[in-house]
């Protein structure tokens, strides 16, 4: 049977897309974040309950993936024991669940219907991308300020970028990048003007977000969805990707942002392991991260962002872990489906570089990073009927 072909309920691939929509609420102008972590909360509780108690789901665990993410929790444990806060209390508990729910139970619910669920991912980020465009066209009807997430310029044009339904554009730029590959892979499985149309908005949304970050990842990762329908085609994007480089650079837009965001973030880079070698056991902690580093905002980097806050050997498991998931996923046969998601985690891994992020947090970026995760550690040939509760969990 071709893994394209339906072989679970269409029902289990809308649950799937439900915690990735309820998590837009955490980050969101519109909902009180309190609302979005309860909701995506008891979402994640929901569907880890009906992964392991619907008899005809198998459940697959990654040994040395658990191993690793394993150790990384019993660091957080001895962190807590040393140095107790409430924000690292809160990973301690999230941790395991979405490790559950995201990473073991979603791959199974998507594996079934793979096209369905990008279809759904797609028309979610459309609808997203309409709401910003759709607030930027009011905005500019008008001389005043409608909008707080309205305004600031795009590529050199004034009063056109947009966070839609986010506080930031960085957040909504991480949407539209994920959207953005989502509808790509759809267009190119699925054809037709429909797809065609929903690719245009999103691009549309993606270029009004002007996140930075995910321009960067969405650049490699579209490459890497179109080589998974046809190499030529993707080594030909790399010098579409070139040629947009080139325009940026000559737009100014380049010099601009390594002038501001780029160095800023550098500084906090420098800062957060200056401070690090410092504390390099257990690190500094979760309380007071951004004031530790003389920063508002923390380190902006997932990498160093880990190690900073849990010392290098529970930061360094944590990172192997995400290292050990994608290579996995990179010597699978490549198809087209291999390419999107091997796309779409060097793409997150990419605006990981420039943003702080968790696996174990509730937000947009963190349930992708954690779906990511677990489609390149699914293993097709691994699944089947379950006859017994032996076959129900499959350790590899």
């Amino acid at each position: 049977m071709s893994s394209e072909e339906p072989t679970v309920p269409v029902y289990d691939s809308i649950l799937a897309l439900l915690p990735i929509i309820s998590s837009l609420a955490v980050t969101s102008w519109a909902v009180s974040q309190r609302v979005g972590y309860i909701m995506t909360g008891a979402l994640l509780v929901s569907i880890a309950a009906y992964g392991v108690l619907m008899p005809d789901i198998r459940l697959q665990f990654d040994a040395a993936f658990l191993v690793l993410i394993g150790g990384y929790w019993l660091g957080l444990l001895v962190h807590y024991y040393y140095a107790p806060h409430t924000e690292l209390l809160q990973y301690i508990a999230a941790t395991p669940l979405v490790v559950l729910a995201i990473v073991v139970v979603l791959p199974a619910l998507i594996n079934g219907r793979r096209q369905t669920f990008t279809m759904g991912l797609t028309l979610v980020a459309t609808l997203v991308a309409l709401v910003g465009i759709g607030m930027v066209w009011h905005e500019l009807q008008t001389s005043e300020t409608l909008y707080e997430s309205v305004g600031n310029s795009v590529f050199g044009i004034e009063g056109i970028r947009t966070a839609s339904i986010f506080h930031n554009p960085n957040g909504f730029g991480f949407v539209m990048m994920v959207g953005s590959l989502a509808a790509l892979y759809t267009f190119l499985a699925r054809r037709g003007a429909v797809w065609l149309g929903a690719l245009l908005v999103c691009l549309l949304g993606f270029v009004l977000s002007e996140g930075d970050a995910a321009l960067v990842g969405f650049a490699a990762g579209s490459v890497l969805v179109l080589s998974g329908f046809d190499r030529r085609v993707g080594f030909l994007s790399i010098g579409v990707a070139a040629l947009g480089v080139y325009v940026a650079i000559r737009l100014g837009h380049v010099g601009e942002v390594m002038e501001t965001t780029l160095l800023t973030r550098v500084d906090r880079w420098v800062a957060s392991l200056e401070r690090l070698a410092e504390d390099p056991m257990l690190g500094i902690g979760f309380a007071n991260t951004a004031e530790e580093i003389d920063s508002s905002r923390g380190p902006h980097n997932s990498y160093i962002y880990p190690l900073l806050n849990t010392g290098i050997i529970a930061g360094s498991l944590y990172l192997g872990a995400l290292v050990y998931a994608l290579g996995q996923g990179i010597r699978t046969r490549w198809t087209p489906w291999t390419g999107f998601v091997v796309g779409l985690t060097v793409a997150i891994f990419l605006y990981m570089g420039f943003e702080s992020l968790f696996l174990g947090g509730l937000s947009p970026s963190s349930i992708m990073l954690g779906l990511c995760l677990g489609l390149l550690l699914y293993s097709p040939e691994d699944d089947g009927p379950v006859t017994d509760l032996r076959s129900k969990f499959v350790v590899r």
